[in-house]
């Protein structure tokens, strides 16, 4: 595939003066978030000098650093066409933040990379505890989530501790929380943020885009979402987007090692998102609006007390391991619901339904309509 893989094999004997710093970095650089660097990367009070990549080149550490990931084989494959590699020898890591909290719902980490004089702020993604996906869903009705406030509590910090401009970026709840950091910081550390990389990220609960706040920075935020997204059209987002190509479908293009790279080492861009997906941007847009936050919130934390049936953290891994355990509970706890509550839960999903139909056949109709307009036209 050309993915980041083969971007690193083409292009890692180009240093950053041969072939300046571009958004297939960034996405690298975002990748990297999801690595475990606890104990192995000082934080943000320590005081501890940068760590190297090549700190990293041993194979019980690269097994720790990727054990967890959504793709530990992809990310173990990464590391090892980093260390062999010239535009990434320079690079180094500090001020690793991971904070984890149960009650909070809270899921956050970040860390700073060094390159060449450049400074990058990563924010992790979703990762696979349930807290962490219960904490992006809690976006659709909370106006500020725990990990949002973490981190603008973190640029603010690190900014202190490192000189000169800087780069936010993330992939997932990564991007919204660069984008929301560089939209929320103070006014002077906006000053000094170089490009805010978004790639993938839920939008948020209001329109912020008309907001000063976003336009002293509005210029600076890159987003790109894939061609069939589901994560980077919910909610309100920017409109000046860029699509990126990808491997696979659905929510298969979610996975950063699934996008495109060009001949050229850049992000393979197109014109449009899919049809499936302007439709789902539309019809969840119009089903969230039904729904008061109170409404949202109980949708959700019924969702979540089934997927927490069987008292396990994480959403896959213990999901791909021990599915008929997992299937079981769900369904045990299902049937102890009160009627009233399944009657609910009936409902919203029979009206999501109604609502993705009746959506989908009405941009069919504006499809054709469409055609016709440009066929008269063209007459």
């Amino acid at each position: 595939m050309r993915n980041i893989h083969y971007f690193i094999k083409k292009f890692g004997n180009f240093d950053i003066s041969q072939l300046p710093f571009n958004e297939v970095d960034a996405l690298i650089f975002s990748q990297m978030a999801y690595l475990d660097f606890s104990n192995l990367v000082g934080g943000v009070s320590e005081n501890k000098p940068d760590v190297s990549l090549q700190d990293f080149n041993n194979a019980e550490i690269i097994k720790k650093l990727v054990k967890g990931t959504m793709s530990p084989i992809m990310n173990s494959k990464m590391l090892r066409l980093m260390f062999k590699s010239n535009r990434y020898r320079n690079l180094r890591f500090n001020y690793y933040r991971s904070r984890f909290d149960k009650d909070l719902e809270l899921q956050f980490s970040a860390v700073v990379l060094k390159l060449d004089g450049c400074n990058f702020i990563a924010f992790r993604g979703t990762d696979l505890t349930l807290i962490g996906w219960k904490e992006d869903f809690n976006m659709a009705f909370m106006d500020v989530v725990p990990s949002q406030e973490q981190c603008l509590m973190y640029v603010r910090n690190v900014a202190n501790l490192i000189q000169g401009d800087f780069y936010l970026g993330g992939h997932s709840k990564g991007g919204n929380l660069a984008s929301f950091s560089g939209i929320y910081t103070d006014k002077e550390l906006q000053d000094r943020i170089i490009k805010i990389y978004d790639f993938d990220g839920p939008g948020f609960k209001y329109d912020i885009f008309t907001t000063e706040r976003y336009k002293k920075v509005a210029d600076k935020i890159k987003k790109y979402i894939t061609r069939d997204s589901m994560v980077g059209v919910i909610m309100h987002n920017v409109t000046n987007y860029e699509v990126v190509r990808c491997y696979g479908v659905s929510m298969m293009q979610h996975d950063p090692f699934r996008w495109r790279v060009t001949d050229e080492g850049r992000l393979d861009i197109t014109e449009s998102t899919t049809f499936n997906c302007k439709v789902f941007e539309r019809a969840i847009k119009a089903w969230l609006d039904c729904y008061p936050e109170a409404e949202r919130l109980k949708i959700i934390d019924i969702l979540f007390d089934l997927l927490t049936a069987y008292e396990k953290s994480t959403i896959i891994l213990d999901f791909r391991s021990k599915i008929l355990q997992n299937i079981h509970a769900i369904r045990k706890r299902y049937k102890n619901l009160d009627p009233e509550t399944v009657a609910y839960l009936k409902k919203t999903f029979h009206e999501y339904w109604n609502l993705y139909h009746y959506v989908r056949k009405n941009m069919k109709n504006e499809l054709k309509q469409s055609k016709k307009h440009k066929l008269n036209k063209s007459n």
